[in-house]
């Protein structure tokens, strides 16, 4: 299985947690490049084209798109990535129901991060209990 993680860069911390947890679960993970200085991305037009190109062949790979939504927040590249991967029939499961009322037909489902975390643990090898304390900061 392989989940495309998207989020808006206010919320990196929260996906860097999810990315990780889902890792651990054995699930392939494309998401956010965490270790660019979001400002620089921000302001400069033709790097912010360049990572949302770069993410195209990200969700072609990927089964799912997983779109962390705190408060239904969806800036404009999720919606970009959240579009992009309907366009290619993939399953799009959101956090919250997004603000943006244009993306509702598109989703597929709404699940919390440590639900749909939780699917994923069951399928792992010899989950424990221990497992399914997240701690997730949303």
């Amino acid at each position: 299985m392989t989940v495309f993680v998207a989020t808006s860069k206010r919320f990196y911390e929260t996906a860097e947690d999810i990315v990780k947890l889902l890792k651990d679960c054995g699930v392939t993970v494309h998401h956010p490049y965490f270790h660019l200085d979001p400002k620089a991305v921000d302001t400069d037009p033709e790097i912010k084209s360049q990572v949302t190109l770069q993410h195209f062949p990200e969700i072609d790979d990927s089964d799912v798109l997983y779109a962390l939504l705190p408060g239904g927040y969806i800036g404009c590249s999720v919606t970009i990535e959240l579009t992009y991967a309907y366009a290619k029939g993939k399953k799009i499961i959101v956090s919250e129901k997004p603000l943006e009322f244009a993306v509702l037909p598109m989703i597929s489902e709404i699940c919390g991060p440590e639900r749909f975390i939780a699917r994923y643990n069951k399928m792992r090898p010899n989950p424990t209990d221990r497992d399914h304390a997240f701690n997730l900061k949303i």
